[in-house]
């Protein structure tokens, strides 16, 4: 395997350029759940854009991310988080050029209205909006 983490052991704290790296390799995932390692505010503009472009093999398992991402950060309730998630939620909707990324948009800003809509087979690992 390719070295493309700078701790190839323990992958969990990606930066952007190894989240890249991998999004266009041939590597195997890193780690089992690893959507949960590249989960971050700061990282969904990165990762919307990874969807977008088709050259990306990768976009169903980022995809993924994100739902379980949003569920996860619903979930928690804490409002200053979903606050920051909605505005970047309508950042992303002005860039968003793949029906999948639009359908998360959409689907995402309908649970943090509803957030009792949650349901983990829709919202955590194993997403079935994407699989």
């Amino acid at each position: 395997m390719k070295i493309i983490f700078r701790d190839a052991q323990h992958a969990w704290n990606p930066t952007q350029e190894e989240i890249k790296a991998w999004a266009y390799s041939g590597e195997k995932i890193p780690e089992q759940d690893w959507e949960l390692a590249v989960n971050s505010l700061e990282n969904i503009p990165m990762i919307c854009s990874l969807i977008d472009d088709e050259k990306c093999n990768r976009t169903l398992f980022f995809l993924g991310s994100l739902y379980v991402f949003i569920g996860d950060i619903v979930r928690s309730g804490e409002a200053e988080e979903i606050g920051r998630l909605s505005e970047l939620l309508n950042t992303m909707k002005m860039k968003a050029k793949s029906e999948r990324l639009i359908d998360w948009i959409k689907r995402s800003k309908y649970l943090i209205q509803h957030p009792n809509t949650y349901d983990y087979d829709y919202w955590g690992l194993g997403s079935k909006h994407v699989y």
